[in-house]
């Protein structure tokens, strides 16, 4: 499989109806509606969901595992098996996920999901400096609040292999 997507953090704690939505203030009717479209856009088997996961007492704004703020906010579509925990905002700082991206072959990788300034920014940086792949942002499935911290992510992924879409069909 040369092309895959990257869905990442799209669980309750992030865009779920019971959010901080002074935190996580993102249109998110419209966000899982995108992000499920860029799904449906995909071969099942080239769909990698990603969840963050808190390990031990640090993790930052991340959900405990088995809580429902961990699970997929309702109305994800989730059409593969291939689901995987972080614990860093970078996807790529899993030995597990680099080996899953490394052995199937991919080149290039969409990132959909949230954050722009978190996950999604750190994401696409460790999938180009550390797995050499080409990266595509779909800006209208990406969630941001942190849009200082997504700029800086993405000036310093464009002078790299990164590309920057607005469509989402």
């Amino acid at each position: 499989m040369e092309k895959a997507l990257m869905v990442l953090d799209m669980q309750e704690m992030y865009v779920g109806a019971g959010r901080d939505k002074n935190v996580y203030s993102y249109p998110v009717d419209t966000l899982i509606s995108n992000v499920n479209a860029r799904i449906a856009a995909y071969d099942p088997e080239a769909v990698i969901y990603v969840k963050s996961i808190k390990k031990g007492l640090f993790g930052g704004a991340m959900p405990k595992a088995g809580t429902a703020e961990a699970d997929f906010v309702i109305n994800l579509k989730v059409v593969s098996k291939h689901i995987f925990e972080k614990n860093k905002p970078d996807a790529f700082s899993s030995d597990v996920i680099f080996e899953f991206v490394r052995a199937r072959g991919i080149k290039e990788l969409e990132i959909v999901g949230v954050d722009g300034g978190g996950s999604v920014g750190f994401s696409a940086i460790g999938a180009t400096e550390d797995c050499d792949l080409k990266i595509i942002l779909c800006e209208p499935a990406i969630g941001t609040v942190q849009t200082d911290k997504a700029m800086k992510c993405r000036e310093k992924i464009r002078k790299t292999r990164m590309t920057s879409t607005f469509d989402v069909r």
